[in-house]
């Protein structure tokens, strides 16, 4: 693969701002001379990335996660290092030097399933495929939804494996991926039904679902297995075709099932995704997040349907997301509301759809007889709790002043019960910071000097020139060869520079680990180099005296002896 020079690499990344950038994925609040956001690489609930301007980092105090633009663009999207440099040299308009012709990590597998959809929809386009186009047909599906869709059919055969087999595929990954078993000989696991296909959020299909049209014994639908190319925790059925309509509409209607999806994309709604009946992960907050839109979950009517949209209504609100919540009235799913009311009907009871917290006040108001005192203290309660649980102080006055007047409750006993919370909207960030020996943070010192001034670089050189740690030690041999090729060192470029998990892993720590508020002095520089001289000493002292007690020459022990007082003489010094 074509290889871009480090200086070109910097130049790309110097043509952007990385709060910008990361401002485009993330919510930024600047507060002091640094940005903070919700990191999005683990379950965050406080804004605990910052984002420096200055230095153009990204660091999270509690997961540790710190890098420049191009590793935030890779974490984020989950694409290699190159395809992010390449995306941000789009974002500037920079044409590169040279064609990168990148491998997705899957590509192998992505063909296979590519082909796998192809033949699917070969056979729904033959002969035999008549029974089961006239049943899409039936289910109001078009010709025209149905190729957009790639949807397929299946036969009663092996042909899929015969095909896959004579194209040298690897029958073990052909098991692992989901699409074959085997006995004697791989034969094909889908048989006899409507094939779904499921793509990842870019696009590429890794697995199908399959109902069956014509057996009513069997199964209604079956997946493909858990693989790893196949999550239903990482997939959102149609996020790929949705994205750009979410952005565009600034709302995404999520449903359960793919034929809800289907159905309602089919009615002109193209903004629709699926969850496919899994509860919402943190994986899909972040997609979810990526639209920078408001959400409006369209669950089923059924119970299961209703306390999935409070569970996933709070996971989305707890993490900053605008939802609004649509119960449908005499159907069990959007698929039935549509085919019985029609996409009118649907497109206006979208227009109706409630906040989270009126559908809270409804489900909690559900199976109540509000004329028992009993059960009517036991809502009111329920619905402070409710409260105590938001910072919206106008919302909390509105609640109680409708508790107080609808049920004829003195407001100040309604008003005693809430929480006070004054101080609840007042961030703390604390930085966890992983328990490090002394030799160890002197080290971590001494790198982050490096990597941000020269000057320290070449003190290092003098003065000491080794570390007692092999991989510690090896970074400091990249920072001065850094050095040497650019006569500068930048720590947002040297990021870049890095191609090493292990190294790039200690880097993170380094600086999540580092305290940006306190000025870098030379002196205090110096004074962690004598820490490291006093650890390469100690470290020849314990050496020196497993020798000595190894040693039976008296005259080599009085040597061996000499020696350790003049080290620990010199470490006096």
């Amino acid at each position: 693969m074509p290889v871009l020079s480090n200086e070109e690499i910097n130049n790309i990344r110097k043509s952007v701002n990385i709060v910008d950038i990361i401002g485009n994925y993330i919510n930024l609040e600047k507060k002091g001379k640094n940005y903070f956001g919700i990191c999005p690489f683990h379950d965050d609930h406080t804004p605990s990335m910052s984002v420096s301007e200055e230095k153009q980092i990204y660091t999270c105090f509690v997961c540790g996660a710190s890098g420049n633009v191009f590793t935030f663009i890779r974490d984020y999207e989950n694409v290699s290092f190159i395809e992010a440099v390449n995306k941000i040299a789009s974002i500037s308009g920079i044409t590169l030097s040279q064609n990168i012709n990148y491998q997705k990590k899957y590509d192998k597998e992505y063909k296979i399933y590519d082909l796998a959809v192809k033949y699917y929809k070969n056979n729904l386009k033959s002969k035999l495929g008549i029974n089961a186009k006239k049943y899409l047909n039936e289910r109001f599906l078009n010709d025209e939804i149905i190729d957009e869709f790639d949807i397929g059919v299946s036969f009663n055969d092996n042909n899929l494996s015969k095909l896959l087999k004579s194209k040298n595929y690897d029958e073990d990954m052909l098991i692992n991926i989901g699409l074959v078993n085997k006995n004697t000989d791989i034969y094909d696991i889908f048989r006899n039904r409507i094939m779904f296909p499921i793509h990842n959020s870019n696009g590429d299909a890794v697995g199908f679902s399959a109902r069956i049209f014509e057996n009513v014994s069997d199964s209604k639908y079956i997946n493909t297995k858990e693989t790893y190319i196949f999550k239903k925790g990482e997939i959102l059925f149609n996020y790929h075709r949705a994205q750009l309509n979410a952005k565009k509409e600034k709302t995404l209607i999520l449903c359960e099932g793919q034929m809800d999806a289907i159905r309602i994309y089919s009615s002109g709604i193209k903004n629709v995704c699926a969850t496919m009946g899994t509860a919402l992960t943190n994986y899909h907050i972040n997609l979810i997040k990526k639209l920078k839109c408001k959400v409006i979950l369209n669950m089923d009517s059924d119970s299961a349907g209703i306390k999935a949209a409070l569970q996933n209504g709070e996971l989305l609100n707890k993490n900053g997301i605008e939802v609004n919540i649509l119960k449908l009235s005499n159907a069990k799913d959007p698929d039935e509301y549509i085919i019985k009311y029609g996409v009118d009907s649907y497109k206006d009871s979208l227009n109706h759809a409630i906040s989270l917290f009126d559908f809270k006040l409804n489900y909690l108001k559900s199976n109540k007889n509000l004329n028992n005192a009993d059960e009517l203290s036991e809502y009111i309660n329920q619905v402070i709790n409710e409260l105590n649980k938001s910072n919206d102080e106008i919302l909390k006055n509105i609640t109680i002043n409708k508790l107080s007047e609808q049920y004829n409750i003195d407001k100040n006993i309604l008003l005693n019960k809430l929480i006070k919370t004054e101080n609840k909207e007042i961030i703390s960030i604390k930085k966890v910071r992983k328990k490090i020996n002394q030799n160890i943070k002197a080290v971590e010192e001494i790198l982050y000097y490096m990597m941000n001034n020269v000057k320290y670089a070449k003190i290092f050189s003098k003065k000491l020139n080794y570390i007692p740690d092999k991989t510690y030690f090896d970074i400091e041999k990249d920072i001065q060869a850094y050095i040497i090729l650019n006569n500068t060192i930048n720590l947002a470029d040297f990021i870049s520079y890095i191609n090493d998990i292990e190294k790039e892993k200690i880097l993170k720590e380094i600086i999540s680990n580092h305290n940006d508020s306190i000025e870098m002095t030379e002196s205090e520089f110096i004074s962690y180099i004598d820490i490291i001289n006093k650890w390469i000493n100690d470290k020849k002292i314990n050496e020196l005296k497993i020798e000595l007690k190894n040693e039976t020459d008296i005259n080599k022990k009085k040597e061996i002896t000499d020696l350790i007082a003049k080290i620990k003489r010199g470490s006096e010094l």
